[in-house]
C-alpha cells in the first residue's frame, strides 16, 4: 500500500460519491464531486495489527459516515477471483459456480459483480469479517473485486483508441498478487490472477502468457498500474523482451485536486477509475 494523504475542499452540499479500497495490506479512500467531476480527496493507510478494528477506526477517524455520500463503494482486492459469462450466470447458484475454480474457505463469502461492457460476471470471496464491519459502518454500498474498473476500463480505452483492433495486455499489481487482462480484436482472451513473491515471479508468468496465447512482441503492448515501481526490475526487463511497455497516466475523464500532481498516477489509476 502506498501512503498518500491528498485532502481538498468537499462541498457537502454537492453530490460526492465515497470510495474504498481495501487491500491486503492497507486502506484507501477517495471522495469525488459527481458535479464538478473532480476527486477532490486520496488517502490511504497501512494495516498493522487486526484489520477489522483498523477499519473501523479508520473510517470513524476520517469522518465517513454513510450518510454524507450519495452513494459508497467498496473496492475488494483479492486474487481469489473466477469470471464467467453473463449469459450462464445465475445468482442463486454463485457459490457453487465460484466453487468450480476456486476453493471456498469457511470464513469466506461469496460475491459476485456484473461488468456490464464485457457482459460477464466476476465473482470473488471476501472475508466474513470484513464483510460485517462494512455491513455495520455503510448500511448502503455496492462492492467491486479490483479487476472490475480494470476490465470496464480498459475496454473503454481500447474501443476508442485510435487502434481498438490492437493486442493489449493490462497488468495490475497488489502486495502479494497481481493480474493480467488481454484484450485483442476488442474482445478479453484472457484474464487471471498469480500470487507472486518477486519481480521474477511477474516477470515469469508475463512472459508465460505471451507464449502460451501466442501475442506478439512488437504489437502487443503492455500497461501497467497498481502498486509496483517504474524502475522495478519486472518492468525494466519486459521492455528489452516487448516492444511498447508503459505504465498509466492520469485519467483525463476527471479533474483533480492540485496536489494529485504529487505521487506517480498508476499507483490508483483504477481504483480511482470506479467513480465512472
Amino acid at each position: 500500500m502506498k501512503s498518500v494523504r491528498i485532502k481538498g475542499d468537499i462541498d457537502l452540499l454537492s453530490k460526492n460519491s465515497l470510495s474504498i479500497l481495501i487491500t491486503q495490506d492497507g486502506l484507501s479512500y477517495s471522495i469525488y464531486d459527481k458535479i464538478d467531476k473532480k476527486i477532490q480527496t486520496l488517502v490511504s493507510m497501512q494495516f498493522e495489527a487486526n484489520k477489522t478494528n483498523e477499519i473501523r477506526q479508520f473510517v470513524e477517524t476520517e469522518g465517513l459516515k454513510d450518510s454524507l455520500f450519495e452513494n459508497v463503494n467498496i473496492v475488494y482486492a483479492t486474487k481469489n477471483t473466477t469470471i464467467v459469462p453473463d449469459a450462464i450466470f445465475d445468482e442463486n447458484s454463485a457459490r457453487n459456480i465460484y466453487a468450480l475454480n476456486k476453493r471456498i474457505s469457511p470464513d469466506e463469502e461469496i460475491k459476485y459483480s456484473k461488468l456490464p461492457k464485457s457482459q460477464t460476471v466476476i465473482l470473488f470471496a471476501v472475508k466474513k469479517e470484513i464483510a460485517a464491519i462494512l455491513d455495520e459502518l455503510f448500511p448502503r454500498y455496492n462492492m467491486f473485486p479490483q479487476s472490475y474498473p480494470l476490465i470496464e476500463t480498459g475496454l473503454t480505452k481500447t474501443k476508442i483508441s485510435e487502434k481498438p483492433n490492437r493486442q493489449r495486455m493490462m497488468v495490475q499489481v497488489f502486495e502479494d498478487f497481481f493480474e493480467t487482462l488481454v484484450i485483442d480484436k476488442g474482445q478479453i482472451v484472457n484474464y487471471n490472477t498469480y500470487a507472486y513473491k518477486t519481480s521474477n515471479d511477474i516477470l515469469y508468468f508475463i512472459i508465460n502468457t505471451f507464449e502460451q496465447l501466442g501475442l506478439s512482441q512488437e504489437e502487443c503492448e503492455i500497461s501497467f498500474s497498481g502498486f509496483i515501481e517504474q524502475d522495478d526490475l519486472a518492468v525494466m526487463h519486459l521492455k528489452k523482451f516487448v516492444r511498447t511497455v508503459y505504465f498509466e497516466s492520469i485519467n483525463s475523464d476527471y479533474k483533480y485536486f492540485y496536489k494529485f500532481q504529487e505521487f506517480s498516477p498508476h499507483y490508483f489509476y483504477n481504483f480511482l477509475s470506479i467513480n465512472q
